[in-house]
């Protein structure tokens, strides 16, 4: 199995860790090719860095599109032929940093953002929200937590999808729980009652 990773910032290099430490063949895109090559390299021979987002996209059996919520439709929009079909996992936040560095949404309360990305994706593709209900450094160290496996959430409205989501949780070293459709990803977001829980 194959996974595309779009974005290797903090979280998206995390789930990449994570993901090819359970022996998940990767193919990473960055909007700056070089972090995507740095990492690959740090991950070995089961990582390559794509020429690109649609050459990532190609020939993977997911794509996770870890970018900030501020991007994510301008990704969505340039991959929709791509993701068509396509499982896709996403685990942005819809959060911003205002002037005074708090911490502030970019979705009026009570909309939810799976609702939106679902929205945003073409026709066909199997969405579920996954890997966002943790920050970066948690979901680091709880990996592969022992004897009793730390839980990693995700909510979808897509059979397919979610099969592909807990099979994707479990190679990065977690217990996948449901926590319903797309219209419940707010309790997987910052201030969420299940944000940041293992």
């Amino acid at each position: 199995m194959a996974t595309a990773i779009i974005g290797t910032g903090g979280l998206g290099s995390v789930i990449a860790r994570l993901l090819a430490a359970g022996g998940e063949t990767l193919r990473l895109s960055s909007a700056d090719p070089e972090p995507a090559r740095t990492l690959a390299a740090q991950l070995g021979p089961t990582a390559v860095a794509a020429a690109g987002n649609r050459d990532a996209v190609e020939g993977a059996d997911a794509v996770i599109l870890a970018l900030r919520f501020s991007v994510l439709k301008g990704v969505i929009d340039e991959l929709a032929g791509p993701l068509a079909g396509q499982v896709v996992v996403v685990p942005s936040n819809p959060v911003t940093l205002d002037a005074h560095g708090n911490v502030v949404r970019v979705l009026p309360d009570g909309q939810s953002s799976g609702k939106v990305v679902a929205g945003w994706l073409p026709a066909g593709a199997h969405l579920a929200m996954a890997f966002g209900s943790m920050s970066a450094s948690l979901l680091e160290s709880a990996s592969n937590r022992s004897p009793e496996p730390a839980v990693l959430f995700y909510v979808t409205d897509d059979d397919r999808a979610g099969a592909e989501a807990g099979r994707l949780i479990r190679t990065a070293g977690f217990e996948p729980v449901k926590a319903g459709g797309t219209g419940q990803s707010g309790r997987l977001e910052v201030g969420g009652d299940l944000h940041d829980l293992v």
